[in-house]
Protein backbone atom coordinates (compact mmCIF):
# COMPACT_ATOMS: atom_id res chain seq x y z
CA UNK A 1 0.00 0.00 0.00
CA UNK A 2 1.19 3.98 -0.94
CA UNK A 3 2.07 5.43 2.43
CA UNK A 4 1.97 9.11 2.44
CA UNK A 5 5.42 10.84 3.38
CA UNK A 6 5.82 14.34 4.85
CA UNK A 7 9.25 16.09 4.21
CA UNK A 8 9.72 20.06 4.73
CA UNK A 9 11.96 19.54 1.58
CA UNK A 10 12.19 16.44 -1.08
CA UNK A 11 14.96 16.46 -3.70
CA UNK A 12 14.66 14.47 -7.15
CA UNK A 13 18.15 13.55 -7.85
CA UNK A 14 21.24 12.88 -5.59
CA UNK A 15 24.07 14.06 -8.42
CA UNK A 16 26.25 16.91 -7.18
CA UNK A 17 23.44 19.66 -6.95
CA UNK A 18 20.96 16.80 -5.44
CA UNK A 19 22.83 15.62 -2.34
CA UNK A 20 24.87 18.98 -2.05
CA UNK A 21 20.94 20.39 -1.38
CA UNK A 22 20.10 17.18 0.97
CA UNK A 23 23.09 17.93 2.83
CA UNK A 24 22.74 21.52 3.33
CA UNK A 25 18.92 21.26 4.23
CA UNK A 26 19.26 18.53 6.69
CA UNK A 27 21.79 20.07 8.96
CA UNK A 28 19.62 23.58 9.17
CA UNK A 29 17.09 21.10 10.87
CA UNK A 30 14.44 20.52 7.72
CA UNK A 31 12.79 17.08 7.50
CA UNK A 32 14.46 15.81 4.37
CA UNK A 33 14.13 13.07 1.39
CA UNK A 34 16.04 12.23 -1.47
CA UNK A 35 15.19 10.25 -4.44
CA UNK A 36 17.62 8.29 -6.84
CA UNK A 37 16.50 5.75 -9.35
CA UNK A 38 20.29 4.83 -10.28
CA UNK A 39 23.64 5.51 -8.07
CA UNK A 40 24.16 8.32 -5.51
CA UNK A 41 26.65 10.94 -7.14
CA UNK A 42 24.49 11.11 -10.19
CA UNK A 43 26.34 11.38 -13.63
CA UNK A 44 29.82 13.05 -12.53
CA UNK A 45 30.57 10.47 -9.86
CA UNK A 46 29.60 7.42 -12.04
CA UNK A 47 29.59 8.30 -15.59
CA UNK A 48 31.44 11.58 -16.44
CA UNK A 49 33.97 13.50 -14.01
CA UNK A 50 35.09 10.76 -11.85
CA UNK A 51 35.42 7.57 -14.79
CA UNK A 52 37.10 10.44 -16.96
CA UNK A 53 39.91 12.25 -14.77
CA UNK A 54 40.59 8.27 -13.11
CA UNK A 55 41.25 7.23 -16.69
CA UNK A 56 43.48 10.28 -17.26
CA UNK A 57 45.80 10.26 -14.10
CA UNK A 58 46.03 6.78 -15.39
CA UNK A 59 47.34 7.79 -18.71
CA UNK A 60 49.16 10.67 -17.41
CA UNK A 61 51.38 8.60 -15.17
CA UNK A 62 52.21 6.02 -17.62
CA UNK A 63 53.38 9.36 -19.90
CA UNK A 64 55.52 10.04 -17.71
CA UNK A 65 57.16 6.42 -16.90
CA UNK A 66 57.67 6.69 -20.44
CA UNK A 67 59.49 9.48 -20.56
CA UNK A 68 61.41 8.65 -16.91
CA UNK A 69 64.57 8.86 -19.05
CA UNK A 70 64.25 12.63 -19.25
CA UNK A 71 63.78 12.79 -15.47
CA UNK A 72 67.36 10.66 -15.42
CA UNK A 73 65.60 7.65 -14.48
CA UNK A 74 66.26 4.29 -16.07
CA UNK A 75 63.19 3.61 -18.03
CA UNK A 76 61.05 0.48 -17.99
CA UNK A 77 58.73 -1.13 -20.63
CA UNK A 78 55.14 0.70 -19.49
CA UNK A 79 51.69 -0.17 -20.82
CA UNK A 80 47.76 0.41 -19.82
CA UNK A 81 44.75 -1.73 -20.72
CA UNK A 82 41.70 -0.60 -20.57
CA UNK A 83 40.39 -3.02 -18.55
CA UNK A 84 43.05 -2.42 -15.76
CA UNK A 85 41.64 1.61 -15.62
CA UNK A 86 38.17 0.38 -15.51
CA UNK A 87 38.81 -1.56 -12.50
CA UNK A 88 40.47 1.12 -11.11
CA UNK A 89 37.84 3.41 -11.76
CA UNK A 90 35.18 0.84 -10.55
CA UNK A 91 36.65 1.28 -7.20
CA UNK A 92 36.99 4.65 -6.87
CA UNK A 93 33.60 5.33 -8.03
CA UNK A 94 32.45 2.52 -5.52
CA UNK A 95 34.16 4.56 -2.56
CA UNK A 96 32.73 7.88 -3.32
CA UNK A 97 28.91 6.38 -3.81
CA UNK A 98 29.84 4.85 -0.80
CA UNK A 99 30.62 8.20 0.71
CA UNK A 100 27.99 10.12 -0.25
CA UNK A 101 25.42 7.05 0.80
CA UNK A 102 26.92 7.48 4.42
CA UNK A 103 27.08 11.55 4.27
CA UNK A 104 23.09 11.36 3.73
CA UNK A 105 22.39 8.46 6.59
CA UNK A 106 24.67 10.95 8.75
CA UNK A 107 22.53 14.13 8.32
CA UNK A 108 19.29 11.88 8.72
CA UNK A 109 18.38 12.43 5.20
CA UNK A 110 15.62 9.90 4.11
CA UNK A 111 16.67 8.34 0.84
CA UNK A 112 14.64 6.38 -1.99
CA UNK A 113 15.98 4.22 -4.07
CA UNK A 114 13.63 5.06 -7.29
CA UNK A 115 12.31 7.72 -9.50
CA UNK A 116 9.82 10.13 -8.98
CA UNK A 117 7.19 12.09 -10.98
CA UNK A 118 5.35 14.79 -10.16
CA UNK A 119 1.48 13.88 -9.04
CA UNK A 120 0.27 17.50 -8.61
CA UNK A 121 1.33 20.77 -6.62
CA UNK A 122 4.24 19.66 -4.25
CA UNK A 123 2.77 15.87 -4.62
CA UNK A 124 4.95 13.40 -5.90
CA UNK A 125 4.78 9.07 -6.66
CA UNK A 126 8.09 8.13 -5.17
CA UNK A 127 8.19 4.20 -6.08
CA UNK A 128 5.17 2.93 -4.00
CA UNK A 129 4.89 5.81 -1.35
CA UNK A 130 3.26 9.23 -2.19
CA UNK A 131 5.40 12.50 -1.08
CA UNK A 132 3.73 15.74 -0.06
CA UNK A 133 6.58 18.25 0.42
CA UNK A 134 6.32 22.20 1.08
CA UNK A 135 9.52 22.73 -1.38
CA UNK A 136 10.71 20.64 -4.25
CA UNK A 137 14.72 20.81 -5.85
CA UNK A 138 14.53 19.09 -9.21
CA UNK A 139 18.38 17.86 -10.09
CA UNK A 140 17.57 15.29 -12.18
CA UNK A 141 20.35 15.84 -14.64
CA UNK A 142 21.21 15.38 -17.80
CA UNK A 143 21.44 12.05 -20.89
CA UNK A 144 23.90 12.49 -24.02
CA UNK A 145 22.44 14.05 -26.91
CA UNK A 146 21.34 11.56 -29.81
CA UNK A 147 19.35 12.65 -32.46
CA UNK A 148 17.85 10.36 -35.09
CA UNK A 149 20.84 10.14 -37.25
CA UNK A 150 22.12 8.43 -34.35
CA UNK A 151 19.50 6.32 -32.83
CA UNK A 152 21.23 3.09 -34.02
CA UNK A 153 22.36 0.15 -31.33
CA UNK A 154 25.57 -0.03 -30.41
CA UNK A 155 26.78 3.60 -30.60
CA UNK A 156 28.30 5.11 -27.48
CA UNK A 157 27.95 7.72 -26.05
CA UNK A 158 29.57 9.23 -22.62
CA UNK A 159 27.26 6.90 -20.59
CA UNK A 160 28.95 4.01 -21.72
CA UNK A 161 31.97 4.35 -23.18
CA UNK A 162 33.51 3.73 -19.90
CA UNK A 163 32.09 -0.10 -19.78
CA UNK A 164 34.43 -1.09 -22.55
CA UNK A 165 37.06 -3.52 -21.69
CA UNK A 166 38.97 -3.06 -24.24
CA UNK A 167 40.45 -0.07 -26.80
CA UNK A 168 38.92 -0.34 -30.35
CA UNK A 169 41.72 -0.22 -33.00
CA UNK A 170 40.14 3.16 -34.34
CA UNK A 171 37.78 5.34 -33.04
CA UNK A 172 35.93 8.09 -34.65
CA UNK A 173 34.54 10.79 -32.21
CA UNK A 174 31.68 12.86 -33.28
CA UNK A 175 31.85 16.32 -31.77
CA UNK A 176 35.10 17.95 -30.61
CA UNK A 177 33.57 19.83 -27.61
CA UNK A 178 35.47 19.07 -23.70
CA UNK A 179 34.24 15.50 -23.51
CA UNK A 180 35.16 14.94 -27.08
CA UNK A 181 38.45 15.86 -26.65
CA UNK A 182 39.20 14.22 -23.16
CA UNK A 183 38.30 11.24 -24.70
CA UNK A 184 40.46 11.74 -27.35
CA UNK A 185 42.94 12.39 -25.42
CA UNK A 186 42.38 8.95 -23.44
CA UNK A 187 42.18 7.05 -26.58
CA UNK A 188 44.78 7.87 -28.56
CA UNK A 189 47.55 7.42 -25.45
CA UNK A 190 45.67 3.58 -25.32
CA UNK A 191 47.03 3.07 -29.00
CA UNK A 192 43.55 3.85 -30.52
CA UNK A 193 43.90 5.64 -34.09
CA UNK A 194 41.27 8.55 -33.12
CA UNK A 195 39.72 11.09 -35.38
CA UNK A 196 37.32 14.03 -34.10
CA UNK A 197 34.68 15.45 -36.17
CA UNK A 198 34.06 19.17 -35.70
CA UNK A 199 30.71 20.81 -37.02
CA UNK A 200 32.28 24.05 -35.90
CA UNK A 201 35.49 25.68 -37.37
CA UNK A 202 37.12 24.69 -34.37
CA UNK A 203 37.44 21.89 -31.87
CA UNK A 204 36.98 23.61 -27.93
CA UNK A 205 34.94 26.53 -29.37
CA UNK A 206 34.02 27.57 -25.83
CA UNK A 207 37.71 28.59 -25.07
CA UNK A 208 39.89 31.23 -26.45
CA UNK A 209 41.11 30.54 -30.31
CA UNK A 210 44.50 30.21 -29.31
CA UNK A 211 44.23 27.50 -26.82
CA UNK A 212 41.91 25.30 -29.39
CA UNK A 213 45.22 25.84 -32.26
CA UNK A 214 47.61 25.25 -29.58
CA UNK A 215 46.19 22.30 -28.58
CA UNK A 216 45.50 20.53 -31.84
CA UNK A 217 49.41 21.41 -32.99
CA UNK A 218 50.36 18.90 -29.69
CA UNK A 219 47.86 16.57 -30.89
CA UNK A 220 49.27 14.92 -33.95
CA UNK A 221 48.27 11.53 -33.75
CA UNK A 222 44.76 12.65 -33.59
CA UNK A 223 43.03 13.70 -36.98
CA UNK A 224 40.73 16.43 -36.30
CA UNK A 225 38.09 17.45 -38.98
CA UNK A 226 36.53 20.59 -38.62
CA UNK A 227 33.69 22.65 -40.22
CA UNK A 228 32.42 18.71 -40.74
CA UNK A 229 29.23 17.44 -40.63
CA UNK A 230 28.10 13.76 -40.38
CA UNK A 231 25.33 13.24 -43.00
CA UNK A 232 24.85 9.39 -43.00
CA UNK A 233 25.88 6.10 -40.27
CA UNK A 234 26.41 2.85 -41.35
CA UNK A 235 26.82 0.23 -39.24
CA UNK A 236 28.44 -3.12 -39.57
CA UNK A 237 31.94 -4.73 -38.24
CA UNK A 238 33.82 -1.29 -39.14
CA UNK A 239 31.26 2.07 -38.36
CA UNK A 240 31.12 3.76 -41.79
CA UNK A 241 30.25 8.04 -41.59
CA UNK A 242 29.35 10.15 -44.21
CA UNK A 243 30.88 13.30 -43.48
CA UNK A 244 30.41 16.27 -45.40
CA UNK A 245 33.06 19.45 -45.55
CA UNK A 246 34.15 22.39 -47.05
CA UNK A 247 35.58 20.85 -50.00
CA UNK A 248 32.84 17.84 -50.32
CA UNK A 249 32.02 14.79 -48.91
CA UNK A 250 34.29 12.15 -47.30
CA UNK A 251 33.26 8.46 -46.31
CA UNK A 252 35.91 7.66 -43.07
CA UNK A 253 35.69 4.74 -41.18
CA UNK A 254 36.41 3.48 -37.37
CA UNK A 255 35.61 0.44 -35.30
CA UNK A 256 33.53 2.32 -32.80
CA UNK A 257 31.57 5.23 -32.86
CA UNK A 258 31.53 7.67 -29.83
CA UNK A 259 28.97 10.62 -29.73
CA UNK A 260 30.17 13.73 -27.94
CA UNK A 261 27.76 16.67 -28.83
CA UNK A 262 26.17 17.67 -25.83
CA UNK A 263 23.70 16.95 -23.22
CA UNK A 264 19.85 17.20 -22.87
CA UNK A 265 18.10 17.92 -19.64
CA UNK A 266 16.01 15.09 -17.95
CA UNK A 267 12.75 16.40 -16.39
CA UNK A 268 10.79 14.25 -14.21
CA UNK A 269 7.58 12.66 -14.76
CA UNK A 270 4.40 14.39 -14.59
CA UNK A 271 6.46 17.79 -14.57
CA UNK A 272 5.23 19.02 -18.28
CA UNK A 273 2.24 17.90 -17.13
CA UNK A 274 1.50 20.82 -14.22
CA UNK A 275 2.76 23.64 -16.50
CA UNK A 276 6.21 24.15 -15.65
CA UNK A 277 7.89 26.75 -18.37
CA UNK A 278 10.89 25.38 -20.37
CA UNK A 279 13.49 27.59 -21.56
CA UNK A 280 15.13 27.75 -24.90
CA UNK A 281 17.42 25.03 -23.93
CA UNK A 282 15.00 22.32 -23.21
CA UNK A 283 15.41 22.77 -19.58
CA UNK A 284 13.49 24.55 -16.54
CA UNK A 285 13.11 28.14 -16.49
CA UNK A 286 14.66 29.14 -13.41
CA UNK A 287 15.26 32.99 -12.19
CA UNK A 288 18.07 33.99 -9.89
CA UNK A 289 17.08 32.26 -6.70
CA UNK A 290 16.70 28.86 -8.72
CA UNK A 291 12.85 28.91 -8.73
CA UNK A 292 11.00 27.49 -11.68
CA UNK A 293 7.32 28.73 -12.31
CA UNK A 294 5.94 26.37 -10.01
CA UNK A 295 5.52 27.45 -6.42
CA UNK A 296 7.88 25.80 -4.14
CA UNK A 297 9.34 23.72 -7.08
CA UNK A 298 13.01 24.80 -7.35
CA UNK A 299 15.67 23.41 -10.12
CA UNK A 300 19.48 22.95 -10.14
CA UNK A 301 22.51 21.90 -12.08
CA UNK A 302 21.40 20.30 -15.86
CA UNK A 303 18.04 20.09 -15.77
CA UNK A 304 18.38 23.67 -16.56
CA UNK A 305 19.73 23.15 -19.62
CA UNK A 306 22.08 25.77 -18.74
CA UNK A 307 26.06 26.22 -17.33
CA UNK A 308 26.30 22.27 -17.28
CA UNK A 309 29.31 21.70 -14.35
CA UNK A 310 29.65 19.78 -11.20
CA UNK A 311 30.33 23.18 -9.22
CA UNK A 312 27.90 24.98 -10.36
CA UNK A 313 25.18 22.45 -9.59
CA UNK A 314 26.38 22.53 -6.29
CA UNK A 315 26.42 26.38 -6.12
CA UNK A 316 22.77 26.59 -7.39
CA UNK A 317 21.91 24.22 -4.41
CA UNK A 318 23.30 26.85 -2.43
CA UNK A 319 21.47 29.30 -3.31
CA UNK A 320 17.82 27.37 -3.87
CA UNK A 321 18.44 25.73 -0.12
CA UNK A 322 20.02 29.51 1.22
CA UNK A 323 16.63 30.79 -0.45
CA UNK A 324 14.21 27.91 0.96
CA UNK A 325 15.13 29.06 4.43
CA UNK A 326 14.70 32.58 3.98
CA UNK A 327 17.48 34.02 2.77
CA UNK A 328 15.70 36.51 -0.15
CA UNK A 329 19.03 38.62 -1.05
CA UNK A 330 21.13 35.78 -2.45
CA UNK A 331 20.82 34.91 -5.84
CA UNK A 332 23.48 32.83 -8.51
CA UNK A 333 25.69 34.62 -9.98
CA UNK A 334 27.45 33.15 -13.24
CA UNK A 335 30.26 35.71 -14.14
CA UNK A 336 32.94 33.91 -13.05
CA UNK A 337 32.25 30.41 -13.26
CA UNK A 338 35.81 28.21 -14.12
CA UNK A 339 35.84 25.88 -17.53
CA UNK A 340 38.31 23.19 -17.05
CA UNK A 341 39.18 20.37 -19.62
CA UNK A 342 41.82 17.82 -18.52
CA UNK A 343 43.61 17.02 -21.52
CA UNK A 344 47.45 17.23 -21.76
CA UNK A 345 48.30 19.75 -21.43
CA UNK A 346 45.05 21.09 -19.06
CA UNK A 347 42.68 23.98 -20.08
CA UNK A 348 40.95 26.54 -17.83
CA UNK A 349 39.47 29.56 -17.97
CA UNK A 350 37.41 32.10 -16.17
CA UNK A 351 35.79 35.09 -16.97
CA UNK A 352 34.05 37.23 -19.59
CA UNK A 353 34.71 35.84 -23.28
CA UNK A 354 34.66 38.77 -25.10
CA UNK A 355 37.97 39.91 -25.08
CA UNK A 356 37.85 42.44 -27.53
CA UNK A 357 39.67 45.70 -26.94
CA UNK A 358 41.19 44.73 -23.62
CA UNK A 359 44.61 44.89 -22.12
CA UNK A 360 46.11 41.44 -22.35
CA UNK A 361 49.31 39.90 -20.78
CA UNK A 362 50.63 36.41 -21.99
CA UNK A 363 53.50 34.25 -20.60
CA UNK A 364 54.58 30.40 -21.93
CA UNK A 365 55.01 27.39 -20.02
CA UNK A 366 58.44 26.91 -21.68
CA UNK A 367 59.86 29.97 -19.69
CA UNK A 368 58.89 28.98 -16.18
CA UNK A 369 61.88 26.99 -14.19
CA UNK A 370 58.78 24.52 -12.21
CA UNK A 371 57.64 23.55 -15.70
CA UNK A 372 61.15 22.99 -16.53
CA UNK A 373 61.55 20.51 -13.45
CA UNK A 374 58.93 18.83 -14.52
CA UNK A 375 60.05 18.42 -18.45
CA UNK A 376 56.92 20.39 -19.47
CA UNK A 377 57.49 23.51 -22.05
CA UNK A 378 53.89 23.62 -23.47
CA UNK A 379 51.66 26.15 -22.93
CA UNK A 380 50.75 29.44 -21.99
CA UNK A 381 48.42 31.60 -19.43
CA UNK A 382 46.92 34.65 -20.55
CA UNK A 383 45.28 37.19 -18.57
CA UNK A 384 42.81 40.16 -20.04
CA UNK A 385 42.03 43.53 -18.29
CA UNK A 386 39.47 46.06 -18.65
CA UNK A 387 39.11 49.67 -17.61
CA UNK A 388 41.07 50.29 -14.38
CA UNK A 389 43.28 47.48 -14.60
CA UNK A 390 40.24 45.38 -14.00
CA UNK A 391 41.07 41.05 -14.15
CA UNK A 392 38.27 40.27 -16.70
CA UNK A 393 39.60 37.08 -18.07
CA UNK A 394 41.85 34.37 -17.37
CA UNK A 395 43.07 31.31 -19.75
CA UNK A 396 45.67 28.81 -19.27
CA UNK A 397 46.89 26.21 -20.94
CA UNK A 398 49.61 24.72 -18.47
CA UNK A 399 50.26 21.41 -16.50
CA UNK A 400 47.80 22.30 -13.53
CA UNK A 401 45.62 24.51 -15.16
CA UNK A 402 42.74 22.95 -13.88
CA UNK A 403 43.74 23.67 -10.39
CA UNK A 404 45.69 27.40 -10.81
CA UNK A 405 42.17 28.55 -12.36
CA UNK A 406 41.22 28.21 -8.48
CA UNK A 407 42.93 31.74 -7.37
CA UNK A 408 42.42 32.75 -10.88
CA UNK A 409 38.50 32.51 -10.24
CA UNK A 410 38.91 34.24 -7.09
CA UNK A 411 40.58 37.24 -8.35
CA UNK A 412 37.70 37.72 -11.61
CA UNK A 413 34.99 37.09 -9.06
CA UNK A 414 36.39 39.79 -6.77
CA UNK A 415 36.95 42.19 -9.64
CA UNK A 416 40.45 42.17 -8.50
CA UNK A 417 42.81 44.70 -10.19
CA UNK A 418 46.35 43.68 -11.92
CA UNK A 419 48.39 45.33 -9.04
CA UNK A 420 46.21 43.71 -6.13
CA UNK A 421 46.45 40.13 -8.15
CA UNK A 422 50.13 40.79 -8.01
CA UNK A 423 50.09 42.10 -4.26
CA UNK A 424 51.41 38.80 -2.60
CA UNK A 425 54.49 36.94 -2.73
CA UNK A 426 54.19 33.73 -5.27
CA UNK A 427 55.78 31.12 -4.30
CA UNK A 428 59.47 30.31 -5.63
CA UNK A 429 59.53 27.59 -8.27
CA UNK A 430 55.54 27.08 -8.42
CA UNK A 431 53.17 26.66 -11.31
CA UNK A 432 51.21 29.78 -9.71
CA UNK A 433 54.03 31.82 -11.02
CA UNK A 434 52.39 30.97 -14.62
CA UNK A 435 49.75 33.48 -13.48
CA UNK A 436 51.99 36.07 -11.99
CA UNK A 437 54.31 37.10 -15.25
CA UNK A 438 51.04 36.89 -17.25
CA UNK A 439 49.68 39.96 -15.25
CA UNK A 440 52.72 41.42 -15.09
CA UNK A 441 52.94 41.52 -18.51
CA UNK A 442 49.28 42.75 -18.73
CA UNK A 443 51.38 45.68 -17.15
CA UNK A 444 54.37 45.71 -19.28
CA UNK A 445 56.39 45.12 -16.60
CA UNK A 446 57.02 41.57 -17.63
CA UNK A 447 61.12 41.33 -16.75
CA UNK A 448 61.32 37.33 -17.14
CA UNK A 449 59.24 36.74 -20.58
CA UNK A 450 61.45 35.93 -23.69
Amino acid sequence: MSENRLFDLFVIGAGPGGYTAALLAARRGLRVGISEGSHCGGTCTNRGCIPAKSYIESIRLMAQMKNAERFGIDPVPVAATLEHLQKRKTRIVTRLVKGIEYLLAQAGVAVFSANAGFLGENVLQVGGDRVTASSIIVATGSSPRRPSLFDLPGLLTSDEVFDLRQAPASLLIVGGGVIGMEMAHIFSHLGTEVTVIEALDRVLATEDEDVSKGLVSLYRNVRFMTSARVAAVERGVVDTLTVETLTGQEKIHGESLLLCIGRDPVLPGGMLQQGVAINASGGLQVDGSMRTSLPGVYAVGDVTGEHMYAHVASKEAEVAVAHILGDRTRAMDYSAIPSVVFTQPEIASVGRKEATGMNRGTFPVSALGRARTMEESEGFATIYCGPGGILERVTIMAPHATELIAWATLAVARRLSVEEFLGPSYPHPTMAELLKEAAADAQGLCINKP
